[in-house]
């Protein structure tokens, strides 16, 4: 059970650097309304397959920590309470929505393109919501700023989502037999 453990915590961090690196060096910026820039990254990919292969608690914290630390590092500072919070609840819905059922030979693959745009579509809820408030109502800023803000968030995390899912789906198929018992619920 400890090996177990120190085997999820330790895919959680890596997962959770995967991230962080994706939104670090691998994002495109590209412009939004009132000067703002949304940002599309891939980075979403590993917080789906830390939800998936790694359960709700260590799905949550990957995207919660990796991607909130990038925030911070990348400049991002006041982003990232709202990050780590919306990541959170990206993890978890992914978790959430995973069905580990041992009778899914050969449509995996399926089940978890299911999944990731299962949690994606919850986090392209979400998120805008979650800034929204954050601007708004802690920051102060214009409500129309926020509301603009919130928009050009879920339109950035609705592009994101679509190679974010389609990567997640091919690094399981790629993985899965790598972790085919090392995790309890692959056996």
């Amino acid at each position: 059970m400890q090996k177990e453990k120190i085997t999820k915590l330790t895919l959680a961090g890596m997962f959770a650097a995967m991230a962080f690196i994706c939104f670090a060096y691998l994002r495109i910026e590209i412009p939004m309304g009132l000067g703002l820039t949304g940002k599309v990254y891939i980075g979403h990919t590993f917080i789906i397959l830390s939800a998936i292969l790694l359960g709700a608690k260590y799905g949550a914290l990957t995207g919660a920590v990796g991607l909130s630390l990038a925030d911070i590092l990348a400049g991002y500072v006041m982003s990232a309470p709202p990050t780590f919070l919306a990541k959170f609840i990206l993890g978890a819905a992914t978790a959430f929505f995973t069905v580990r059922q041992r009778d899914t030979a050969g449509r995996e693959v399926t089940a978890v393109l299911l999944v990731g745009i299962a949690g994606s579509l919850i986090n392209v809820i979400t998120e805008p919501l979650i800034r929204y408030v954050f601007k708004y109502y802690l920051l102060g800023y214009d409500q129309h700023i926020a509301y603009v803000s919130a928009m050009n968030c879920a339109v950035s995390m609705l592009i994101s989502a679509v190679p974010s899912v389609a990567a997640a789906a091919l690094l399981y198929r790629v993985l899965k037999p790598v972790f085919r018992g090392k995790l309890a619920w692959m056996q």
